[in-house]
């Protein structure tokens, strides 16, 4: 199914709308567990856990291949600290500390990467059970290929059980 830049503005406009008439909500309760998936196109699936009223700590594990090319293995841990909620959003300092190995098709070698990075973001608790947030991020990787710094932006929508 093809989406129109009409369809994806009538879309938006619904989910605003519904976000202005949410009920106030706030962080999920301590022990909490979710699945978070990022909606940009990364390819990881973070299992948050909420340690207590501020801190939620998500392991992540992700895949990706590309035909004929590669093929991507990522783990690591991305904690969040909120910073408080207002209204029905909470703001957070992020972090991230993992690894990524690509294996070459065709060959026997790989590429082995360490990954760190910290960020900033917002995330919108449309109840104690489900939210999006977006963050800003700096990330290093070091390892194997060149050395090297980025910035990344991420949005993601996550569920708590």
């Amino acid at each position: 199914m093809r989406l129109t830049l009409q369809k994806l503005t009538i879309l938006f406009t619904l989910t605003f709308c519904i976000t202005l008439v949410a009920q106030a909500q706030s962080l999920p309760e301590e022990g909490s567990l979710g699945i978070r998936a990022n909606i940009n196109g990364q390819s990881t699936i973070e299992l948050p856990y909420m340690m207590n009223a501020n801190l939620s700590i998500a392991p992540y594990l992700g895949f990706s291949t590309t035909e004929n090319t590669s093929t991507t293995f990522m783990v690591g841990v991305r904690p969040r600290y909120y910073m408080g909620v207002t209204s029905s959003v909470a703001t957070y300092f992020t972090g991230m500390l993992g690894f990524s190995n690509t294996s070459i098709d065709g060959t026997s070698s790989s590429i082995t990467d360490f990954n760190l990075g910290v960020g900033y973001g917002a995330e919108y608790f449309f109840s104690d059970k489900f939210s999006v947030s977006a963050d800003a991020n700096l990330n290093t990787s070091f390892g194997d290929t060149a050395n090297n710094i980025g910035t990344a932006a991420r949005v993601s929508a996550s569920i708590y059980f």
